[in-house]
């Protein structure tokens, strides 16, 4: 018997401290690149906040823009990265410049950069829906549901709400760098003293699984699963399969999108679909319950475990993987989660065929089917389209001219909320409490009365018109005297729908 080569080891990630500030570093030839990280991103914010860690970025770059070497800031789910590639004096420089500008924001320009994001969302396609979609799902309007929502900060922060927001996050407290080297001896990182952060500590909501939801078009599957080197192996070979039989055997779809967002040290939702005409989607659905069913009663073969690990080893010495295990290790800091060292070296020495049969199964029952209206398989129960119960009240009439709302929908108002459905479904489209109110946009038109954006914490939204209903103007006129001033925003250009109430 040939005895199986050990599992090659993982490229060596170093660290040491600057300032307070953890470092990790790994060497590699070339111009030295920094990522300054601070562990708040969009997850952090509330849906009222949305953007305002975005706002901090852009006004902490404005003393440092040039084109003269490369850098650039960003602002994702967890963290913000402040990121520069030059010589060793350039990079020092521009470290030190950036910690200065956080310690001492000018927020000056804030309505310049309200404008510039602004005409950046504008122009942005937004996150896939892969991506925001099983968020949304399990989060509604709150931390990580916020993944596509739009950037309410922008519209309404004031300047001492970003000077809270940076004193908050931006700290030695909160940081951590990642070099592509050592240390230089003469690197500084002077930034303000602050606690050490955690993320944030929103629970996902417990739905009840599997089932399926509308979406308007396209196929997308979403699930909240523990995050296992075996569940990982068993999503890629399911990509892997669907890929091969909608794409290669059957012509059904050019490419199968596959996202995933960890929430915690052990759990991730994750989402993978395509965007497929309505007439091919039940086929889609079907090739996605087929192709997990017979993965979790069969499991992956030979062949297909032995790619997983093969794929990870053939990363090893490539400068991206090394550049992302210096990321991991510092977001690991930053977060208080394990790193992904251990599920890597699980991959490297193998994963059971059993293991990833048992992920698959898991994967099954936790699944989420979403396609359109009509084309969902009917043995799956429909999932409410927020895990409130409905508010119990009066169902208004549509306006018999001039009405906007879709025919077939309904919308029933109550003492404790609002709630909508869809014909003559059971199930509602959304829920929106008055208790539970992440804002109110407010889109003011040429009518009298404004129309109304009514956004949940636990999901949904629910858009009141004037004109869609009889008696709609008497009901635009009761929920403004509901909703407390502070939840209240002018709805921004994207949000807008109309021109008149």
């Amino acid at each position: 018997m040939v005895a199986r080569p050990a599992a090659p080891d993982l490229p060596a990630v170093h660290r040491t401290e600057v300032d307070g500030v953890p470092v990790f570093w790994h060497t590699q030839p070339g111009r030295l690149n920094a990522s300054l990280l601070f562990g708040v991103g969009i997850a952090h914010e509330t849906f009222l906040e949305t953007g305002i860690t975005h706002l901090v970025e852009h006004l902490a770059m404005r003393p440092l823009r040039t084109g003269r070497y490369e850098n650039n800031a960003s602002t994702a789910m967890l963290h913000t990265s402040f990121d520069v590639t030059s010589s060793t004096e350039t990079v020092v420089d521009h470290l030190r410049r950036i910690c200065v500008s956080l310690s001492n924001l000018d927020t000056g320009p804030l309505e310049v950069e309200r404008d510039i994001l602004v005409a950046e969302e504008r122009t942005s396609d937004g996150p896939g829906v892969t991506e925001w979609l099983p968020a949304s799902i399990w989060f509604g309007n709150q931390a990580f549901g916020l993944a596509g929502n739009l950037q309410v900060a922008t519209v309404h922060a004031s300047a001492d709400d970003v000077r809270a927001w940076r004193a908050r996050w931006f700290h030695r407290g909160n940081a951590a760098l990642v070099l592509s080297g050592p240390p230089p001896a003469e690197l500084r990182l002077p930034l303000p003293d602050g606690p050490r952060r955690q993320p944030p500590p929103v629970t996902p909501f417990d739905l009840t699984t599997p089932a399926q939801t509308t979406v308007p078009n396209g196929v997308v599957a979403c699930a909240l699963v523990d995050w296992t080197a075996e569940m990982a192996c068993a999503a890629g070979i399911l990509m892997s399969r669907l890929t091969d039989r909608l794409r290669h055997l059957e012509g059904l779809v050019y490419d199968i999108g596959f996202d995933h967002q960890l929430i915690d040290g052990r759990r991730a939702v994750l989402g993978f679909g395509t965007d497929v005409p309505d007439k091919h989607v039940r086929r889609v659905l079907d090739a996605i319950r087929t192709e997990l069913a017979t993965l979790g009663a069969n499991g992956p073969t030979g062949e297909e475990l032995a790619a997983d690990r093969t794929g990870l080893v053939e990363q090893l010495t490539e400068r991206e993987f090394i550049e992302y295990r210096a990321f991991d290790d510092a977001m690991s800091e930053l977060t208080g989660w394990d790193s992904a060292a251990a599920h890597q070296k699980q991959v490297l020495a193998g994963v059971g065929a059993g293991a990833v049969a048992a992920a698959a199964r898991e994967l099954a029952g936790k699944l989420v089917l979403c396609g359109p209206q009509g084309q969902l398989p009917g043995d799956l129960p429909e999932l409410p389209g927020s895990p409130l119960a409905p508010v119990a009240g009066r169902e208004l009439s549509r306006a018999l001219v001039g009405s906007t709302a879709p025919r077939g929908f309904r919308l029933v108002v109550g003492a404790a909320g609002l709630t909508s459905y869809y014909g003559s479904s059971s199930v509602p489209v959304a829920v929106v409490r008055f208790d539970d109110l992440a804002g109110v946009g407010v889109e003011h038109t040429d009518g009298r009365l404004p129309i109304l954006h009514v956004f949940g914490r636990h999901g949904g939204m629910i858009t009141v018109r004037p004109g869609d209903w009889r008696g709609g103007r008497n009901l635009v006129r009761d929920l403004q005297s509901r909703f407390p001033a502070e939840v209240c925003f002018d709805a921004p250009d994207a949000m807008r729908l109309f021109e008149q109430s």
